[in-house]
């Protein structure tokens, strides 16, 4: 509720819009909040009516679902085990955010359909456009390309490792659904071949594979879920293509949103996140710093953590990396004659460790590359290094926390070495 809170204010300062387009808004913003109050309480008793019977010995058990003795049931999924919710629900409107041409328009909304999108069929006789989802961003970045009367209601709560997420479903009475699923995808694609990103853009924002370690590794690969994945691009798996590779495609990706982007960017959508990460060289090291220093995971808040990033790397659990020249670096104390402190940086690609030595030389520092087994390192020297740290206070601290670490957690050699760069450098006091 309070990203809805956050979200709606922001679009209220970031879009032109008239009073009546303010009203909806709000409207549209108290509406949501509301079903979602309403959902958490009704989830909340059912699941109370759950834990009783079961820590009282009367639940019964049919197939994969669990019932209480008052009716009350949860089901194993495919993949998570889910609560039904019943007769919460609501008719609203949303205002028309983007101000696109129709042709535009469509262009977005059929890459949503390509993907997320359903028609809304099944269980009546319309042919809406219609969104299910648990992800909060998404159904503003939906509704923003079907806008006008909409009908919202929770459809169950899902219970995972990581918490319980709310399924909301959406149906856009304003717009009937112009394509099957199938004839979706294949303009997406026809789209894509002649040069149109647009539909590939929302498609992503549906089905998008983020691959968050490779693309801080700088492996730029646009994948998407298909069932179908040669339609598409190269299939690399039952369900997936790879659509495009290479930074450029994601900066195309960038500049076919136009003011779509500005949405998403205020929605701090994790995909679009992704495509910023691929095209933005200082955001992408920056946020590698961060995730190599253990104060993030690999992926952003914004997305459900995995079992695979739920804890730091063991690596990354200590300070010791740092931001230079636009490479992530590792510090590293060195024996010797009253001991030294190095910034290195590892790879096994001969032409990407030169790569990285002119970008050190360029920032007018005195690299050194050795073979070290199957890797080539790129060093700077403690000298260097303290330049760096007298006029970069980011760079400072860094060394100032690493070497702090170093002298409480380090081996005997380590923690003299710490204390005597502290004695020579006062000023790398944490």
């Amino acid at each position: 509720m309070l990203y809805v809170e956050y979200v709606t204010q922001r679009i209220a300062e970031t879009f032109q819009l008239s009073e009546e387009e303010k009203r909806q808004l709000l409207h549209f913003r108290d509406t949501t909040k509301q079903l979602l109050l309403e959902a958490q309480r009704q989830a909340k008793a059912k699941l109370t009516a759950l834990y009783k019977a079961v820590a009282e010995g009367t639940y019964k058990a049919e197939g994969k679902r669990l019932y209480a003795p008052d009716g009350t049931w949860m089901e194993k999924t495919s993949l998570v085990p889910r609560i039904p919710i019943h007769g919460i629900g609501a008719s609203v409107r949303f205002p028309d955010l983007l101000k696109l041409p129709r042709e535009r328009l469509e262009l977005f909304q059929l890459g949503w359909r390509a993907s997320d999108e359903f028609t809304n069929s099944r269980k009546s006789n319309s042919d809406y456009a219609a969104m299910k989802t648990t992800q909060p961003w998404q159904v503003f970045a939906w509704v923003a390309v079907r806008f006008g009367e909409l009908y919202a209601y929770v459809a169950s709560v899902n219970l995972a490792r990581e918490g319980a997420s709310i399924v909301v479903r959406a149906v856009a009475v304003s717009w009937r659904q112009k394509w099957s699923k199938d004839e979706a995808i294949s303009l997406v694609a026809e789209n894509f071949r002649r040069g149109e990103w647009a539909s590939m853009l929302a498609m992503w924002l549906g089905d998008g594979k983020a691959r968050w370690r490779g693309i801080l590794r700088g492996r730029y690969a646009l994948s998407i879920a298909a069932k179908e994945p040669w339609r598409l691009g190269l299939g690399v798996s039952t369900y997936e293509a790879v659509v495009a590779t290479g930074r450029e495609a994601f900066v195309k990706l960038r500049e076919a949103a136009g003011v779509y982007g500005e949405l998403l960017d205020l929605l701090k959508a994790h995909k679009w996140f992704y495509i910023k990460l691929a095209t933005d060289d200082i955001l992408r090291v920056d946020h590698k710093l961060k995730a190599e220093n253990g104060k993030i995971h690999t992926k952003p808040h914004t997305e459900r953590p995995s079992r695979t990033s739920t804890k730091p790397r063991s690596r990354a659990e200590k300070p010791g990396a740092v931001a230079v020249a636009r490479l992530i670096m590792h510090l590293r104390l060195v024996s010797g004659r009253g001991g030294s402190l190095l910034a290195e940086h590892y790879t096994r690609d001969p032409e990407k460790a030169h790569a990285a030595a002119d970008k050190l030389k360029a920032a007018g520092l005195r690299p050194n590359i050795v073979k070290s087994g199957p890797n080539y390192v790129m060093y700077i020297a403690t000298t260097d290094l303290l330049r760096l740290a007298e006029r970069d206070e980011t760079v400072r601290r860094a060394i100032a926390l690493y070497r702090a670490e170093k002298a409480k957690n380090g081996t005997p050699r380590q923690r003299e070495i710490a204390e005597k760069i502290l004695k020579r450098h006062s000023f790398f006091k944490p």
